[in-house]
């Protein structure tokens, strides 16, 4: 598990946590393991998360209301954005599951990772604290999202504008993830309408890539109608 920590900037004092919180219920209840399972640390790792994003938000948009911050933390702490990063650190291959689990369809798999995310959180601070849970949260989220125009990221803003052009269409996005380079292009998408480029980008995330992306093709349309791009 020595990958999870290193993704995760966090040695483990007590190993036994992080194998707690990569338990799955199902580990227990089917005699795979003596447990206990995560679901108690998965409980208190979501008080974690939600802490630190509040916290940076605050932090970040001082002149955003309750309303707006709102609405930016559900979309950084929502399932689908904690399984992308719970696959992305390697979750699933360490995670520990009864027979059952084994013939799931890879939906309850994304569930799992963005459980088993949670409960790290909440694992990592019982073995370190506050600080410690804190620097190990903002690793595994990556980059958070820059609210920009009425809050939309600009992968809905492109979304939006090529829907309204194209009777429904909506963008494809590619995304490749590179064996060298920095951290901060670990990733590398393009966005397609149909077989056009539309642009291209990069980032830590598969997330911030296509938002890279997305950004680029934004930006040609400033200059040019979405025929010419």
């Amino acid at each position: 598990m020595k990958s999870i920590e290193a993704r995760l900037g966090y040695r483990f004092r007590d190993g036994r946590l992080l194998t707690q919180a990569l338990t799955h219920p199902s580990a227990v209840s089917e005699g795979r393991s003596d447990g206990p399972d995560y679901q108690r640390l998965e409980f208190l790792g979501d008080a974690v998360l939600q802490l630190v994003v509040s916290q940076i938000l605050m932090s970040r948009y001082p002149q955003r209301g309750e309303g707006d911050l709102s609405f930016i933390r559900s979309e950084i702490v929502r399932k689908e954005n904690l399984a992308d990063r719970g696959e992305e650190i390697g979750i699933l291959e360490h995670i520990i599951t009864g027979p059952s689990l084994a013939s799931a369809e890879s939906v309850a798999f994304r569930t799992v990772a963005a459980e088993a995310l949670e409960s790290i959180f909440g694992a990592v601070f019982l073995d370190g604290g506050w600080d410690a849970a804190r620097k190990a949260t903002v690793l595994a989220l990556g980059d958070f999202p820059n609210p920009g125009d009425g809050l939309k990221g600009s992968k809905s803003l492109l979304q939006e504008i090529i829907q309204g052009r194209f009777d429904g269409d909506v963008p494809v996005y590619r995304v490749e993830e590179l064996g060298h380079g920095t951290p901060e292009s670990r990733f590398q998408a393009a966005v397609y309408h149909g077989k056009r480029l539309l642009g291209t980008g990069s980032g830590r995330s598969k997330k911030r890539a296509e938002e890279s992306a997305a950004e680029r093709a934004l930006g040609k349309l400033k200059g040019a109608q979405i025929e010419d791009l």
